[in-house]
């Protein structure tokens, strides 16, 4: 039974299941999904807990011995068992297919895994897992879902937010969930519930965002010149080199300009995005960028990247920093020529 982090604790009263596989990148939902289950667990009479990390030849029998040797007063148990790999071993997957067609008696299994990818989710394993139990899958809240994760957690603190607010504490949270939900936790301590005020939040939240190289990107090819300052002030704090995101804007424009080259030639969309090789969550900031920038930027905007490399390796006078904050705003036109 598949069920999002948010629909865990309705499935948690209807009763518990022998497994539960925990799977994706968000790891601050993936403790507390973890942490709900062990407690509901315990609320039943699960008193022992035993937790496996699993590495390269790991010997899966371990698990089996320790189910025969429970402790002469704790007849119900909670086995954790954690693996790194998004793509588990035939062994792994045998024995998880076996604990979920035959569940061992008095046990509860935890499984915790990375993003899985198509393979392991198609898999005979998973799919047995799926029928016995519960499978919550946990992805990344991206900066888009951000707010709304941000409204869910200020109500469950007693909070009234405007969007105003719940917009400051996203900037301040950024890419850090794991302090939104300390911040948010401040914030309950410090402030009297009820409608939260602008000021309210400036005092109390931290700037705790961590942003990586594609949120630049983004935020470039989006035309956000707001938070392309922020991302790349936190960047640069951070202490990331200025030619790796030298690198990664070069590439934006190059691929901008094959994209222009295709569409004069009467190519959709679609397919121009896959041959300038755009993928993923970049595609719509590139069909974004294509409906906003003037085709005949993309020549100055490549003088500009080939200065910008050479700054950022030393190699030109000037400072590789400054020319990176004005590229967005030369791209979208905000900066003269």
């Amino acid at each position: 039974m598949q069920a999002s982090p948010d629909q865990l604790a309705n499935r948690l009263t209807d009763g518990l299941k022998p497994v539960y596989v925990i799977h994706g990148e968000e790891v601050h939902t993936k403790i507390e999904a973890a942490d709900a289950i062990r407690a509901a667990a315990r609320k039943a009479g699960y008193s022992e807990r035993e937790h496996f990390i699993v590495e390269a030849h790991f010997d899966w029998s371990l698990i089996t011995q320790s189910s025969d040797n429970l402790s002469l007063f704790a007849t119900l148990r909670i086995v954790e068992i954690s693996i790194n790999t998004a793509k588990p071993s035939a062994d792994a997957g045998a024995f998880f297919a076996n604990i979920a067609n035959d569940p061992p008696p008095d046990t509860l299994f935890i499984l915790n895994l990375p993003k899985l990818d198509r393979t392991a989710t198609d898999s005979a394993w998973f799919a047995a897992c799926d029928r016995a139990g519960v499978t919550v899958a946990a992805p990344l809240v991206d900066r888009d879902q951000l707010p709304r994760w941000v409204k869910s957690r200020l109500t469950l603190a007693g909070f009234e937010a405007t969007r105003e607010v719940i917009e400051l504490i996203c900037e301040r949270c950024e890419g850090n969930l794991l302090a939104a939900k300390q911040e948010i936790e401040k914030l309950a301590l410090l402030a009297p519930t009820g409608k939260l005020s602008v000021e309210a939040v400036l005092d109390a939240v931290t700037d705790v965002a961590r942003y990586d190289v594609s949120e630049l990107s983004e935020a470039f090819l989006r035309g956000d010149l707001a938070r392309y300052g922020r991302v790349l002030a936190g960047l640069k704090a951070e202490g990331e080199q200025a030619p790796r995101l030298s690198w990664q804007l070069a590439e934006d424009v190059h691929a901008l300009g094959s994209i222009f080259m295709s569409r004069r030639e009467g190519i959709p969309m679609m397919q121009a995005l896959r041959n300038a090789r755009v993928w993923g969550k970049r595609q719509k900031a590139m069909e974004l960028a294509v409906n906003q920038i003037n085709p005949r930027q993309v020549a100055p905007l490549l003088k500009s990247c080939a200065m910008l490399d050479a700054q950022s390796k030393g190699q030109a006078a000037g400072d590789a920093w400054l020319t990176l904050a004005g590229l967005a705003a030369l791209a979208h036109g905000e900066l003269a020529l």
